[in-house]
């Protein structure tokens, strides 16, 4: 009896690690996409827009991206402004806004490795525990978790079509304790380099991105679930 629940467990486990990590890797490459960022650049004009080159932008980018790594310890950087005086990019609230968002990621990040470990664990005492079926369990607690990834992103691409200012908003009541994501595209330059529109396509492209994977997986996993049945004798 214990040796099921410790497969049950283990099974269990497979499918609430795979849509954390296929989650939190698929942000992790549109937030620290270069391509992405000068993609955006180009579209939504930021030039016109804020002032600042092309080469600005990534500089000020990578700053965000190192902060956010933990790498360096604030993300303020400077920049030339007239009479060619250095002046900081951002202000006191913009960088206290900085500080929620590397939290966040770091949470993120918290995540994907406890997953990573539970997922490895698990396989791993599923191997020990169930070998004869230990192949078709996995591939089962896969094709689960991948479909709840499935189901969450959906989810998330139809907030997106229906009303993304919304759920940008609600997004934002329910990560941040404080309204400091409020932010003035007349005085802010966060909110000038990085408008809801950038936010809008990298949650798109995010979206995107886990539902390929998540179906990668699914389709995978049921093929495996299919044709590696142990046979009775």
């Amino acid at each position: 009896m214990k040796e099921k629940t410790a497969v049950y467990m283990a099974a269990i486990l497979i499918a609430l690690s795979i849509p954390v990590l296929v989650a939190t890797l698929a942000t992790e490459s549109v937030a620290f996409s270069e391509r992405f960022y000068l993609k955006q650049y180009e579209t939504l004009k930021l030039k016109q827009a804020t002032g600042f080159s092309p080469d600005e932008f990534m500089q000020f980018s990578r700053t965000l991206w190192d902060y956010f790594r933990n790498r360096i310890a604030s993300p303020q950087a400077l920049f030339t402004a007239p009479p060619n005086s250095p002046q900081p990019l951002y202000q006191e609230h913009e960088l206290a806004h900085l500080a929620d968002v590397q939290y966040l990621f770091q949470i993120g990040w918290t995540g994907r490795r406890l997953a990573l470990l539970s997922l490895a664990g698990s396989i791993g005492l599923l191997l020990i525990l169930n070998k004869g079926r230990s192949g078709p369990t996995i591939a089962a607690a896969a094709a689960a978790g991948s479909s709840i990834g499935i189901a969450c992103f959906l989810l998330l691409m139809l907030a997106i079509w229906f009303d993304f200012n919304r759920a940008f908003t609600a997004f934002h009541l329910i990560s941040f304790d404080n309204m400091l994501w409020q932010l003035d595209p007349a005085t802010d330059n966060l909110i000038r380099l990085f408008p809801e529109q950038f936010f809008q396509t990298a949650a798109v492209t995010i979206a995107v991105r886990a539902l390929g994977a998540y179906f990668a997986v699914l389709v995978s996993s049921l093929w495996f679930y299919k044709n590696r049945q142990p046979r009775s004798s």
